[in-house]
């Protein structure tokens, strides 16, 4: 359906080829309305989120064939268009200096991905492997960038992994917000990244994710494990030297896929991938566990029972 508009009977206005046109006025009509307020001390807080470059795939007619990479590369470039718009916008407003921008997309290329590779030789991942869904690093690894010109020197380049689910802990860190215990259990703080151009931040322990069925991958430095799944076996990759994931080193090194596995399992059965008192899943076994049996999973974290809730009444008892 690429360059061609699809009209959705959603509202007599409607119309596909206008949302991130109206989408960015919205948001910069919001923005001046707060200006006044945040020159005098007053933060505020937008989140944008644009309808690209989700379906329906409708660029603009003043965009149409300016990529060279069909429909989609064309909405790209108009969603491009716009952030640069809000951009500016904050410029013109003088509220740019101590605004942190945060920008990225939510997972990787959607599958028309592969045909773009037929018809315009534009592979959307790059060197990735695959895409959207996709438990291998082109359904992951997105584009993230940071505006704050009163802490980020424009161009700095930050190549150590961090996550999305970071975000919380870093902007509670930034704003001096203090998290619950049982909130933001997978992220860490990167706010030392944003301040400081030669910080040591190294993002441990691993990063989880899986694909649409559930399938688990863990990254931890430039190890990532792919577990099993659908009579699939495991996967070990050197993403350093193999960032398209080509190459399978699950027999030369089964030392550290052992080694993943067992981190993997434990932050699953604690209910978090990071320090802290230990959090209910709010589930029992689920099929995505392939490498557990539903009785060891039991075993290592109670089905139904908030494990966190039962440490209280026990320190509640004892006193």
């Amino acid at each position: 359906m690429e360059n061609k508009n699809f009209i959705s009977e959603v509202a007599p206005d409607w119309e596909d080829d206008q949302l991130l046109t109206r989408y960015t006025d919205k948001a910069m009509e919001w923005v001046s309305a707060q200006a006044n307020d945040a020159k005098n001390g007053k933060p505020f807080f937008l989140y944008f989120s644009m309808t690209s470059p989700h379906e329906p795939v409708a660029p603009r007619a003043d965009f149409i064939g300016k990529s060279g990479c069909g429909g989609y590369g064309d909405f790209v470039m108009e969603t491009d268009f716009h952030i640069g718009r809000l951009l500016d916008f904050l410029d013109e407003q003088e509220l740019s200096e101590n605004t942190l921008v945060l920008f990225s997309s939510d997972n990787g290329a959607e599958n028309t991905w592969k045909q773009r590779i037929k018809d315009y030789g534009h592979h959307s991942s790059g060197k990735l492997r695959d895409g959207k869904r996709s438990h291998y690093e082109g359904g992951h690894r997105v584009p993230f960038s940071i505006r704050w010109p009163a802490v980020i020197q424009a161009g700095r380049i930050w190549e150590k992994p961090i996550c999305q689910i970071d975000l919380m802990v870093t902007v509670a860190e930034i704003i001096g917000a203090k998290l619950p215990e049982d909130a933001a259990e997978d992220s860490q703080s990167f706010a030392d990244v944003l301040r400081n151009p030669a910080s040591g931040f190294e993002r441990i322990p691993m990063i989880i994710t899986n694909n649409r069925n559930g399938q688990f991958s863990v990254t931890e430095g430039k190890w990532k494990l792919v577990m099993p799944s659908g009579g699939n076996g495991r996967e070990l990759y050197d993403l350093a030297e193999d960032i398209g994931e080509n190459r399978n080193l699950i027999k030369q090194h089964p030392e550290v896929a052992a080694a993943l596995e067992v981190k993997l399992t434990e932050m699953l059965c604690n209910g978090r991938s990071t320090q802290g008192a230990r959090q209910s899943n709010d589930t029992g076994w689920w099929p995505a566990i392939t490498w557990l049996t539903p009785e060891e999973y039991k075993a290592r974290h109670p089905e139904g029972e908030p494990l966190v809730g039962k440490a209280n009444k026990k320190s509640k008892a004892k006193k």
